[in-house]
C-alpha cells in the first residue's frame, strides 16, 4: 500500500513539473539570449498615446563597420536600440534594398531604425548622423 501511495505521488509530481516545463516559452531565435527576460507592463492610456508616435520615429545611433550590398547585410556598432530593448553591441542586420546603403561606407556615423521581421532584424531606415 505504501509503495502505491509513493508511486502515485511521484506520478503527480512528474506530471505537474512536465506541464510547467512544457509551458516555458522557447526563444524565437538565438539573439534572444542577449536580453534578460522582463515581464511586459501595460502602459497607461496617456503613455501609450505619447510613446507610440515617439517610438515609431525613434532612431538609434550607430557606426557602419562593414556592409555588403550583394548579401544585403550591414554590420553596425550601435548604442541602445530602444524599440527592441537591445543593449549596445556590434551586430549584423539585413536590409531589403541595397540602395539604402549606397550613400554610406564603413566608418560613417548613422541614425537608423531596426524592426524585427520574420527571418531576423532589418534596417528599415538609415540616414547620416549630423
Amino acid at each position: 500500500m505504501k509503495t502505491l501511495a509513493h508511486s502515485t505521488a511521484a506520478l503527480l509530481l512528474a506530471s505537474a513539473l512536465g506541464s510547467a516545463l512544457a509551458q516555458a516559452p522557447a526563444p524565437a531565435d538565438e539573439h534572444e539570449g542577449h536580453h534578460p527576460a522582463v515581464a511586459p507592463t501595460a502602459p497607461t492610456a496617456q503613455e501609450a498615446t505619447d510613446s507610440t508616435s515617439a517610438d515609431q520615429g525613434a532612431l538609434s545611433e550607430g557606426e557602419i563597420t562593414r556592409w555588403d550590398p550583394r548579401t544585403l547585410k550591414v554590420t553596425l556598432r550601435h548604442g541602445e536600440i530602444k524599440n527592441l530593448g537591445m543593449p549596445p553591441m556590434t551586430m549584423v542586420f539585413r536590409v531589403n534594398d541595397a540602395s539604402m546603403l549606397t550613400p554610406f561606407q564603413p566608418g560613417d556615423k548613422v541614425l537608423f531604425r531596426v524592426e524585427r521581421q520574420s527571418g531576423g532584424y532589418f534596417v528599415t531606415r538609415m540616414e547620416a548622423a549630423r
